[in-house]
């Protein structure tokens, strides 16, 4: 089976895409919009610099998805697969730098709430102070990482189970590979279940990390959606415009990873417990998640006045409908 080929060759071209959209973004933001952003700017730049690091992670574990049965499997596919312990060590790391990306969405999300609804509150994050703010997004994908290093383990009953998948998907011996794997119930010679406590408190705590950032984002997006309309006429209009292009562009920038991250990666915990194998989720979910960070940057771009105009978007645009309705009145004339 050649499809993890496929999947390489998408996760190859996504990094390339990846480091010169996130460069560019970098650029605009460290040029450009610094002054109209304040300190939100710097928000912005850590979430593109995680972006570039995500896919050298990506780059380096080249994630591989697999539905066993009852287990759900991320294996590491990369150049180091067949390393004992640095393997294991870097598909924990690709999921703890996955857990990162919702969690530093729910940190743009918690700065623009406090800049909207209670800009009092800013002054505890002035200057240096700002760093502050970054310390949840960074416990939740440490404690991402252990969850996965304690609790989704390699074992040996893991190992058996995936000897003949794995030689069939990728002609590759179970026994060497480095994956991560949540194996929610074993049976014994009797047939009878016996829940892996420990395989689902590692699932439990990820589905319940991804749920806080998950809350945190609709409750901070509801409440400045709200004190944003609320307020309209109290701000001129260049402040709500900055306003609206930023809740658009954070709105947009979550539903994507929703999309393309944490949509397929729900469905992984969920379907094994009703054992349900569905082969274009495992097989998308890789190529998924390697495609956000190239694609997220372009949100920003195109919904942020000051970047378009930073890239003559806007001319081109009004160019081009200048010369549509140029073209059209031509041929109505002739007609």
């Amino acid at each position: 089976m050649m499809l993890y080929r496929v999947i390489h060759y998408i996760q190859f071209a996504a990094f390339a895409v990846s480091q010169c959209t996130n460069g560019l973004l970098l650029y605009l933001i460290w040029t450009k919009a610094r002054k109209v952003l304040g300190a939100y700017s710097y928000l912005m730049l850590a979430f593109s610099l995680y972006a570039i690091l995500y896919n050298y992670v990506d780059i380096i574990t080249l994630p591989l998805v697999v539905i066993e049965k009852q287990m759900y499997v991320v294996v590491n596919h990369g150049p180091i697969r067949n390393v004992p312990i640095f393997g294991f060590l870097f598909t924990c790391l690709f999921g703890s730098s996955f857990g990162l990306c919702i969690s530093l969405l729910s940190t743009q999300f918690f700065y623009r709430y406090l800049a909207v609804c209670r800009p009092k509150s800013l002054h505890y994050l002035e200057g240096r102070r700002l760093a502050l703010i970054f310390i949840p997004a960074i416990f939740v994908s440490v404690i991402w990482f252990f969850f996965c290093f304690f609790g989704l383990d390699i074992t040996v009953e893991k190992q058996e189970m995936l000897k003949e998948p794995f030689m069939e998907f990728y002609n590759e011996d179970s026994n060497t590979m480095s994956f991560v794997s949540g194996l929610f119930w074993s049976l014994d010679e009797n047939g009878t279940k016996h829940w892996n406590m420990k395989d689902c408190i590692g699932s439990l705590g990820l589905a319940a990390l991804m749920i806080v950032c998950c809350l945190t984002i609709v409750f901070c997006g509801v409440k400045t959606y709200k004190k944003m309309n609320d307020s309209g006429n109290s701000l001129s209009n260049r402040t709500k415009e900055l306003n609206r292009q930023l809740f658009v562009t954070l709105s947009l920038q979550t539903l994507l990873p929703f999309m393309l991250m944490y949509g397929p990666v729900g469905l992984l915990f969920i379907f094994p417990l009703f054992q349900i194998k569905f082969d274009i989720l495992s097989s998308s979910a890789a190529a998924s998640t390697a495609i956000y960070p190239a694609v997220e940057p372009l949100i920003a771009i195109f919904c942020i006045k000051t970047f378009r105009k930073a890239l003559c978007f806007n001319q081109c645009i009004r160019q081009t409908a200048r010369i549509t309705s140029t073209a059209a009145s031509t041929a109505a004339k002739s007609n």
